[in-house]
């Protein structure tokens, strides 16, 4: 009986080694080139602060952004206002002033205060260091 259920094992496992390489072996190898990126640095290694502006009732539409230095006028911003667990609450994709060193943000929709928990804000395609001054 022992035999027998060894002889199974074994023509099992001779099965399985026989599918993986006959499946190793249908593998397409294509010759090609890699491409190259260039990542660029943050305009800024300081930290922007966002506060609330134009509240009513404890709720806002529009933020500032304050801080903001030469390097990073004219660029292209994303902000996004996070309540509890990550949630989203308001986005923004705009430019950055010209000039002066604050901007200020119209958001996709109204936000309640109480709930921001964090902002996140990227400047040409890079994280920018964030507070929130409420």
């Amino acid at each position: 009986m022992k035999a027998v259920r060894l002889l199974a094992v074994v023509a099992a496992v001779s099965g399985i080694v026989a599918v993986s390489l006959s499946s190793a072996s249908a593998l397409a190898v294509q010759a090609g080139s890699l491409g190259s990126y260039t990542i660029s640095s943050a305009c800024t290694a300081s930290t922007l602060t966002v506060s609330s502006i134009n509240v009513t009732g404890n709720n806002t539409s529009t933020v500032l952004i304050s801080n903001v230095p030469a390097a990073c006028r004219g660029l292209a911003l994303q902000l996004t206002v996070y309540g509890a667990v990550g949630a989203v609450r308001g986005t923004a994709t705009t430019t950055t002033t010209d000039l002066g060193t604050t901007t200020t943000v119209a958001l996709d929709t109204t936000i309640h205060l109480n709930q921001v928990k964090g902002v996140a804000l990227a400047i040409d395609g890079s994280g920018i260091n964030t507070t929130w001054a409420g």
